[in-house]
């Protein structure tokens, strides 16, 4: 396999970019008021800090950013901190966070990752890290490939790998979707691939976790109907069906789902 034959198969397979944004749109609030990761507990943070790339003098791109809470972890510790994201309601709930907390070196700006064009933005080799924690935005070779694009020193990629998701595995079955794409194995498999064969030297680090998730009725159909419909369009009936579903699992008004997840975190020079 070459590297023409990985950015061939690596292709984004969202087939509703809308669908996307309503899904993290209804999230939003969730993270409203939320603490930013220390760098005691958190995994990326411990790796970032132990790697000694977070100076005083670095410019750090969050692609991904969702809320913010990576971009704001590390405003403190950085020159300056860009996140990009696609979801205006996240964006907002960052803005709200940044104000809160005083912090003036962190922009956020809404945008499309696997659309937006880094040259035209003057955002070529600007950045001492780049990284893309636990997010959507990378999902293709050229999503991929802008990472290194930003990068004069660090990019890391983190991914949900080996992962089990009880709910939205049935409501997958459900709606009649056979592939499993939660996990995001293809992601770091070609993401290496392209890598070693530019040349470079990939790392990898392993951290098991399990998410006990709670949701209201409507922040869960928000999230599973919504990431269903960013794999086939949904008829009517398709759709009610999956609400069904949903009712049924609910107790008290809220939806729970324990995910069990291995996180790969990629990281490399540039």
């Amino acid at each position: 396999m070459n590297i023409e034959e990985i950015r061939s198969g690596w292709v984004s397979k969202n087939n509703d970019k809308q669908a996307s944004v309503d899904m993290w749109d209804s999230m939003a609030g969730q993270y409203k008021g939320y603490s930013v990761p220390n760098f005691e507990e958190d995994t990326m943070l411990r790796l970032l800090n132990g790697l000694g790339v977070l100076k005083k003098d670095a410019r750090v791109l969050d692609v991904g950013c969702g809320s913010g809470r990576y971009s704001l972890a590390l405003a403190g510790c950085c020159k300056e901190v860009t996140g990009i994201d696609l979801s205006s309601k996240m964006l907002q709930i960052a803005e709200d966070q940044k104000k809160a907390m005083g912090i003036e070196n962190a922009a956020f700006i809404r945008t499309d990752w696997h659309e937006f064009d880094l040259e035209k933005a003057g955002m070529c080799k600007q950045y001492d890290i780049v990284f893309a924690h636990m997010t959507p935005a990378i999902g293709s070779a050229r999503s991929f490939e802008k990472l290194t694009q930003a990068s004069k020193g660090l990019c890391l990629m983190a991914k949900p790998t080996r992962r089990t998701d009880p709910v939205s595995d049935e409501v997958k079955r459900l709606a009649g979707i056979t592939e499993h794409r939660e996990s995001s194995e293809a992601d770091i498999f070609y993401g290496f691939g392209l890598l070693w064969l530019a040349g470079m030297n990939p790392k990898l680090e392993y951290f098991k976790q399990r998410w006990n998730m709670k949701k209201t009725l409507e922040e869960a159909y928000g999230l599973y109907i919504n990431r269903m419909k960013t794999y086939k369009s949904l008829t009517e009936a398709e759709e009610q069906n999956l609400k069904d579903y949903i009712d049924s699992l609910a107790a008290d008004g809220m939806v729970s789902e324990a995910v069990d997840t291995t996180i790969t975190m990629m990281y490399w020079e540039v």
